[in-house]
């Protein structure tokens, strides 16, 4: 060997045993690929002496973690006597973990026998855990944003839209109604002498009949046409496209049975029990209404059933 060739040799060695990261030969002949070769940046990451870890396999590292899509792919590779890049999770002598970005590449003789495998290791555990912070964070911004817009849109008492979800949704309600020449059905629903309820019986006894109201109707329009909403104090209102008027009459007065059916008791009633008018329309009055000129037909009609004697139905067509 000349003296040039053996100072390369001899830095080249140097350089390898300097390297801050880990670097491993693997002697591919052998069963189980036993270490041969480990540097000091090997020592270093995971804390076993060379004497300690040559002759072991490099799964010395993974302990028991064994379930780990990383070491498919280096089972794959392996098989394929080709190279990869995986990230693990690997455990140093004293049992910490840190994960490691191992690449290993195969080394093939002048007749292209695969002899050994050249490991390379970094500890990535800080660029791991920021990229699970940086997740987690938006995961939580996800959820916070969900549970704003809950707060936003949403009647904390009964559960239903609120007046301003409602008044979003009615405006594109009505401009796809217009665009489309569909129908558009609008619904306002009040209770009947609400207001001696909750002086004979409390406030506390009005929310729970409000909740108990809203949760009826919440559940008698499930179509992803139709909205739902609190309107203010103790009435509420649905909006609802292309619906049969004969259909829309007959679900309106179920509604008023279901509601009578929970049996709150009412002595200010003639019926003994709570009970609701419902007043609407079904189509619209002219392509250039406008949602407040809706709202104040139905709230006509809702008038117009309540002083008829409440628990009825108007819808005009």
């Amino acid at each position: 060997m000349s003296p040039e060739a053996e100072i390369s040799r001899k830095l080249l060695a140097h350089a390898i045993d300097q390297s801050h990261d880990g670097i491993t030969i693997a002697d591919a002949q052998q069963k189980g690929f036993p270490l041969i070769y480990v540097n000091r940046g090997f020592e270093k990451l995971t804390g076993y002496t060379s004497g300690e870890i040559i002759g072991n396999s490099y799964r010395i590292l993974q302990g028991t973690d064994t379930e780990q899509a990383g070491l498919d792919v280096i089972r794959a590779a392996v098989a394929k006597e080709e190279g990869c890049v995986v990230t693990l999770r690997n455990y140093r002598k004293d049992g910490s973990m840190f994960w490691n970005e191992l690449s290993i590449s195969p080394v093939h003789d002048a007749d292209g026998k695969l002899t050994h495998y050249i490991g390379i290791q970094k500890d990535v555990t800080a660029r791991i855990l920021l990229e699970q912070h940086m997740h987690q964070s938006n995961l939580d911004l996800q959820t916070l944003n969900r549970q704003l817009n809950t707060l936003v849109y949403t009647d904390p008492l009964v559960g239903l839209s609120n007046r301003r979800h409602f008044d979003e949704q009615f405006t594109k309600l009505l401009a796809t109604a217009q665009r489309t020449h569909s129908e558009l059905s609008v619904l306002m629903i009040d209770f009947d002498h609400f207001q001696q309820f909750n002086e004979r019986y409390g406030r506390a006894a009005g929310d729970e009949c409000l909740r108990m109201v809203g949760d009826c109707i919440a559940k008698s329009f499930v179509r992803t046409s139709d909205c739902t909403a609190r309107y203010g104090g103790d009435e509420f209102v649905v909006v609802s496209l292309a619906a049969n008027i004969v259909e829309l009459r007959h679900h309106a007065e179920k509604l008023c049975d279901q509601v009578r059916a929970l049996n709150i008791p009412n002595s200010d009633s003639s019926h003994g029990v709570v009970t609701i008018s419902i007043g609407g329309i079904h189509r619209l009055p002219d392509r250039e209404s406008t949602e407040a000129d809706i709202i104040k037909l139905a709230d006509h009609e809702l008038f117009a059933a309540q002083r008829s004697g409440g628990n009825c139905v108007r819808i005009t067509d």
